[in-house]
């Protein structure tokens, strides 16, 4: 009897000393990993670019200015790593820094047009199933080397990463910005069809010249365009939609409340109307049939004007018919596009399927897009 009980109390001792063990391996492996943010470089925004067989890396990295200093706002640097892998980049990306590389806020990642060519399943797989990376980091194309869409130097905020943010993730969300995140190509790569967007940012040099305290000599700065649209599939790079289809996607897969549309008044001028907000429903009408119904809130950039109590100036029934034709003609065109590539950019074969089953998903193939009809009902409402 005496001897169950010593035997029972060794078994308590037992796991204690493993509860005390696990506890000790797992709070050195917290510090270890949680160095101070003295010892972090914080990194906001990343560019990954193909350098033949390896993978290269751009980090952008604040560096706070002193305090009170006049002017205010924060400096970056950009660091470069290489590696054969992104694991292996990654790693060292803290060596190059000379301290570790922090991505928990990183809010942006741009992949350059070379890689996305070439190795855009490697690099994208790699940020879905980091740990490192926010399921909401936004993904963008560049049209050359993402590097030096990283380094521009923007007119608002000098740091790039922070300004394409705000472009498609700020309170305004603008007609032909077709923001991506990294959840959202995660998601879509498995729709039905499997097809993919994100914006394609394009530098472009400005005649701004920065004024003020400390900014006498410095060069002027740049703009970043995203108004195209790069289309990709499991498979990797597809094609670029132009400026017009990037309107049309935004108008069917986006919710819109910001951007113009311009029309052609009665008067033969060319006006345009701000957009207050849109959005659109698909409805399956038939196994190969999709429409797209999209409610655009619109109001007149200019005052209006009244003559005899009456408003002058206020949009006839032909001006909003050439509204709906413009907004209606975007969709197509981007629908059409995309079609001749045997895409399904807006995926409607998710619609269908959800309509009709199973049933409707065994009579189809890889290139069922080619025979689905599609066309887009446009109302436009006047504020």
């Amino acid at each position: 009897m005496q001897r169950r009980q010593r035997l029972r109390r060794l078994g308590g001792y037992k796991w204690l000393i493993i509860v005390v063990i696990a506890v000790v391996l797992i709070g050195f492996d917290l510090l270890a990993d949680n160095a101070s943010i003295v010892n972090r470089g914080i990194v906001v925004g990343l560019a990954i670019d193909s350098g033949g067989d390896l993978i290269e890396l751009a980090a952008q990295v604040i560096l706070p200015r002193s305090g009170g200093s006049s002017s205010g706002g924060n400096d970056f640097m950009i660091f470069t790593s290489s590696g054969e892998t992104m694991q292996d980049a990654i790693e060292k990306l803290s060596v190059s820094m000379g301290v570790k590389a922090s991505l928990s806020h990183c809010t942006l990642v741009v992949l350059g047009e070379d890689l996305l060519r070439t190795k855009s399943d490697t690099a994208l797989k790699h940020l879905i199933r980091s740990p490192y990376f926010a399921d909401n980091t936004l993904l963008v194309a560049s049209s050359g080397k993402a590097k030096e869409v990283l380094s521009a130097k923007v007119p608002i905020n000098d740091v790039a990463s922070y300004h394409m943010q705000r472009m498609m993730q700020g309170v305004q969300r603008e007609a032909g910005v077709n923001a991506c995140t990294i959840k959202d190509y995660f998601a879509n790569y498995y729709y039905i069809g499997g097809a993919n967007y994100m914006p394609v940012a394009v530098v472009e040099n400005c005649e701004y010249s920065p004024v003020g305290p400390n900014k006498e000599g410095q060069e002027g700065a740049q703009l970043l365009d995203l108004s195209r649209t790069l289309v990709l599939t499991r498979e990797g790079y597809a094609f670029v939609l132009d400026y017009d289809a990037s309107r049309g996607l935004s108008f069917v897969k986006g919710s819109l409340n910001d951007g113009t549309i311009i029309f052609v008044s009665d008067c033969s001028e060319e006006r345009d109307v701000a957009i207050l907000d849109s959005k659109c429903t698909l409805s399956a009408i038939a196994e190969d049939e999709v429409i797209a119904k999209v409610k655009v809130k619109v109001k007149r950039n200019d005052l209006p004007t009244a003559q005899d109590g009456m408003i002058v100036n206020a949009l006839s029934e032909r001006e909003r018919e050439r509204i709906r034709e413009s907004v209606r003609g975007q969709i197509l065109a981007c629908f059409e596009e995309a079609q001749k590539q045997d895409i399904d950019v807006f995926h409607l074969g998710e619609q269908l399927y959800r309509k009709y089953g199973e049933e409707w998903r065994k009579n189809q193939n890889k290139l069922y897009i080619r025979n689905i009809k599609f066309d887009a009902e446009v109302e436009i409402v006047v504020k």
